[in-house]
């Protein structure tokens, strides 16, 4: 546990709240639930399981102990397709991006994405550089993605080189068209946007609020301005505009 922690860079009053914690599972059914955690097929049955197991676990540490284990069972399998440890302690940082995240939104170390992290631990997503690829083409940008050209030019061929016969794409409050008029067009939210052919726009979508604001709850009055995109997407909206999200396609890679 304590190397997996520190491959992946859990913060350390956070590791302590993890090595800590313990549960009243039983080993065999640990081992039994940490293998259905890694299967595509019964994750989501596990991950159900576990949350009636462990419904007094306030801050999710048990859960994500737990899932750490299992991440053990996930790097068995990289190795044996041959997946590098790179890619590996990349993919299952995600564990430490939500725990960092949880912070930001509420005050103190927790973990509330069980829902998720399915994908992580059974080979459905990998993170391959500053982005995050699913099996199915699904392209997802987490919380400290690099937009600039560089780092998005090396994701993409990375992407391209680990899965050869995939098309690419985006579901993202990053792809609204609104954006283009709310930032200025050489703004890498916009320059992201650009390499993706729009499909389909939902302009009633408010997911952008828990991204941008890290409050899905939260009112337009009471929008933080700290930044630039805060101070844009929130004279936008009070003036009654939408930010919405769009589907689109890669249309190519570097």
């Amino acid at each position: 546990m304590k190397t997996i922690l520190a491959e992946i860079g859990m913060p350390a009053e956070a590791c302590e709240r993890i090595l800590e914690t313990h549960t009243d599972i039983s080993s065999e059914k640990e081992e039994e639930l940490c293998a259905r955690l890694c299967d595509p097929q019964g994750y989501d049955g596990a991950y159900n399981e576990l949350k009636e197991l462990l419904q007094t676990d306030a801050d999710g540490f048990a859960m994500l102990q737990v899932m750490l284990r299992a991440a053990e069972i996930s790097r068995r399998k990289y190795r044996e397709r041959g997946i590098s440890e790179e890619i590996f302690a990349d993919t299952m940082g995600c564990f430490s991006r939500f725990v960092r995240e949880y912070k930001v939104c509420f005050g103190h170390y927790g973990f509330d994405r069980g829902f998720w992290t399915g994908r992580q631990l059974s080979l459905s997503l990998f993170r391959l550089g500053t982005l995050e690829f699913e099996t199915n083409g699904a392209v997802h940008i987490p919380s400290d993605a690099d937009l600039s050209e560089a780092a998005l030019d090396e994701s993409f061929a990375k992407a391209r080189e680990f899965f050869p016969s995939v098309r690419f794409c985006c579901d993202s409050w990053l792809l609204s068209p609104v954006l283009g008029e709310l930032l200025p067009p050489d703004s890498r939210i916009n320059r992201f946007r650009e390499r993706f052919e729009i499909q389909s726009v939902d302009e009633n979508n408010d997911g952008y609020k828990f991204w941008v604001f890290q409050n899905s709850n939260i009112r337009a009055e009471d929008f933080p301005e700290r930044t630039s995109l805060q101070r844009a997407v929130k004279r936008h909206v009070l003036a009654g505009g939408k930010i919405g999200e769009a589907f689109g396609f890669l249309k190519n890679i570097k």
